[in-house]
Order: structure tokens, then sequence, then C-alpha cells
């Protein structure tokens, strides 16, 4: 077992201002590439009336446009791509966005990006705990979206030997078999595949005391505090919030050290800004904002000021109790394409699971319903139940749809109409490519 505490010390520990300043060389580089072999970008560039020489500072990004996804579409296919296939130096893998509401976002990565992806990768397992001749049971999606090709490209960077489960909760009862039969370590997953995995586990009697399990990476949608208590039961881990967006090639741009207080976003790929998403504007140091994201040091692809429409803070500490200097974001709140606006009040669906999550009876799931009668808004939620046993009881379906609803009114403002169903039986998000709360949110107003 190692006894490093960084896989690549230099890079992560390195002081602020020299961050800062390889910031501003990368950008520089990036923004005088695209301009003069991008299209696209000299295109949008010279309709904002920017060139290249116009950046001599970090805050001079605000000089340039904003990339919206739409705007990102509009240029399909090839409109991001910096390398085509073929050649030396070409793109070798595409991934790409879910396109569930339009055209794909697509993301063309080189074998230098692919290299650089899996370094990343490796200081975030690193970060939480791995280390070489560990196993990890990889539970992302392996497809289009980049959800579980980052983690297992970092895991055979560090020598940790991955297994590449794939997003299928269904097959629970094999997965824990292999965390039992092969040793793991630690385990990569969305919070709701790791609540349902959790649950069933705890149906059949399973105590993972007894195994190797240690680490919990989750992310790919928003989850509270209290996921996170669940989930460090279920499992006898210790878990850990990361986030990554497959318009960068998803797991590897932010994860939580062990202080898990916010997560580290590694200054020296990404530059990230937060920003009042009505004005666009910088927002203090601290505050919440959305999320703006510049890929530096990507060969295949060019995001530049990429607008994610996730909710979160941007801080910079003098000295992280880990050692690292690198930034740090918050947990994603939510994001501004899924609050829904009921009665005036904005809610968001991790508001709700925190309020539900008090009641041991709440089973994985639950579906936000809003819809307009007699030009009023009506919030009704669904709520899944562990045991369908309990839906027989009145008194204890009223009691807890009573309760239920006076818990979500204490975080939201509203009152919903509660709904009690069976396990099992409302949609849920398996994988990166349902980063949004979709499936737990159903607006027939629109």
């Amino acid at each position: 077992m190692s006894s490093r505490r960084f896989f690549n010390e230099e890079i992560e520990t390195l002081p602020k201002e020299k961050l800062k300043a390889l910031q501003l060389q990368r950008l520089q580089a990036t923004v005088e590439r695209v301009y003069h072999q991008n299209t696209f970008y000299r295109k949008l560039y010279d309709e904002a009336g920017v060139k290249p020489s116009d950046i001599r500072s970090l805050e001079d990004i605000q000089k340039l446009p904003f990339l919206e996804k739409k705007t990102v579409r509009a240029a399909y296919p090839y409109g991001v791509a910096m390398k085509q296939p073929g050649g030396e130096d070409g793109a070798v893998e595409l991934h790409a966005t879910s396109g569930t509401t339009g055209k794909s976002v697509p993301v063309f990565a080189t074998m230098k990006d692919i290299e650089h992806w899996a370094e990343l990768n490796a200081r975030e397992l690193w970060m939480t705990g791995l280390r070489p001749g560990d196993v990890l049971m990889n539970c992302y999606g392996y497809g289009l979206p980049t959800g579980g090709f980052g983690f297992h490209y970092g895991a055979m960077k560090m020598g940790v030997m991955a297994i590449p489960m794939g997003a299928d909760a269904r097959q629970y009862e094999r997965l824990i078999d292999f965390i039992y039969d092969f040793g793991v370590a630690g385990m990569c997953m969305t919070p709701s595949v790791g609540l349902y995995v959790g649950n069933k586990a705890r149906e059949m009697g399973i105590d993972f005391t007894d195994t190797k399990l240690k680490v919990g990476i989750f992310g790919a949608e928003p989850w509270p505090w209290e996921t996170r208590l669940k989930l460090e039961e279920y499992f006898n881990i210790k878990a850990y919030d990361e986030f990554g967006m497959t318009e960068f090639l998803g797991p590897g741009m932010t994860c939580e050290c062990e202080a898990r207080d916010g997560m580290h976003a590694w200054a020296d790929t990404f530059l990230v800004e937060c920003i009042n998403p009505e004005t666009g504007e910088p927002v203090p140091e601290g505050e919440e904002g959305e999320l703006v994201w510049t890929w530096l040091e990507s060969d295949g692809t060019a995001m530049i000021r990429y607008r994610s429409r996730d909710l979160s803070r941007l801080w910079w500490e003098e000295c992280c109790t880990c050692g690292r200097t690198h930034p740090k974001i918050g947990s994603i709140k939510g994001r501004t394409d899924d609050a829904v606006l009921i009665r005036g009040l904005v809610v968001f669906p991790s508001q709700v699971e925190a309020a539900l999550l008090r009641f041991p009876e709440t089973g994985v799931n639950f579906r936000i319903v809003v819809d307009r009668k007699n030009d009023l808004d009506t919030f009704d939620l669904l709520v899944e139940v562990k045991e369908p046993t309990m839906l027989a009881s009145e008194d204890l379906t009223r009691r807890l749809q009573k309760e239920m609803a006076a818990a979500v009114k204490s975080v939201t403002g509203n009152t919903p109409h509660v709904h009690l169903v069976g396990p099992d039986t409302l949609p849920r998000a398996t994988g990166g490519e349902s980063k949004t709360a979709s499936a737990r949110v159903e607006d027939r107003r629109k």
C-alpha cells in the first residue's frame, strides 16, 4: 500500500499564484489556437468584436461570449472539433451528450486527451483513498456519455483493477456478489443507483462491514447530505461527491478530498467562473451562481466559456487540510433548467429529496408532478415506500402523507399533495446522461 498523499504532488500542490499564471498562459494559447484554426470560433469572436490579443489577464475572459448548448448544437457535427479522425494525432474517440432535447454535443478526444483524462481521474481516485492493488467497481454507464470511461482510464493509470459493471441497477445481486468475491474497495455510481442497491442489500440482510469496501464516489445528479449519510450507512463506506460534464469528458473535472467541504476543480486543466445566471456577471467569491467552464488543456475539442446551468459556489482556500491548492466548488444545488417554479416559488428536486429522507419509510425514488388547473398551479408528489405492505395501512398512509407534505413545505414553501406508491414504480436516472433531474420532475404546464 503506497504511503504517497498525492498522485501528482507537484501539480496538485502548485501555489495559487503559479496556478493562475498557468491558467492565463493556457487561456491565451487556447484562444489564439481556436481563432486561427476553427471557423466556428473565429466567426463567433469576430461577431463579438474580440481578438486573441485582447486576452491580457484572466479577467479578460469576460470579453469572450458565452457558449450555450444550443450554440454548440447549431455547429454540429464538427464545429467545436480541433482534431478530426485520421493522422498520427487525430481524434480516436468520440463521446456525446444524450441529445434528449436536440442534437448531441459531440466531444472529440485524441490519445493526448485520453492520457490526460486518465491522469485527472487517477488524481481523484487517489484523493479519495484508493491505492494501487485496490479494486474499483464502476457502476456508471459505458457509452456515448462519458460516465464510466473516465474512472476506468484513471483506475488503469494508477494500478487499480476496474470492474466495468455499468449502470443497470437491476443486476444488484451480481453487483453485491462481486463486492464480496473480488474484494472491491471502491465503487462509483449515481446516488440514486446507490440508494437502490443499498436498499436491496438491506432487504436481503446483507451487511458490508465484513467486506473490503471503504470508498464510494457519487455524482451525475444533485444529492443532499442526507443521501450521503444513508449511503454510508448502507455500504459502510466514506462517500465522496464528484462532478463532471460529458462536454469536458466528464469524470475528472472535480472531486472531494478527505475534508469533504467542497470539490477541488483542477485549475491546470479547467478555468471555472461563477456567474449570476440572469445577468451573466460574475458573483463574489463564495456566493451561489451558475458555473461556467473553459477547457484549458484539450487537444481534440474546444470548449470556452460554456454555461453548465449547474448552480453552485466557487472559492479558493489559502490551504486546504488535504494540502491541495486548487479551487473548490460546492455541491451542486440544482440546475437553472431543472428548477421548477410552483406558485411563484422555486423548487429544486434536491430540496424535496432532503425532506423525504427524514422518513425511514421512504423508498428510493420520488416524482414531482406540476400542472395548472383553474389558473392555479398544482403540486403533486409521488413517493415510493420501502415495502408494498405499508400501503395496506390507511392510518400509516394518511400519517405519512401529512407529515411528508409538511416536511417538504418547510424547505420549499410549497405544500404538495403526497401520493404513496409501491417500490420500483417510478422512473429514475441511472447514469451521467441524466445529470438533470428530468426523471424526477414532470411539468405538465409546458
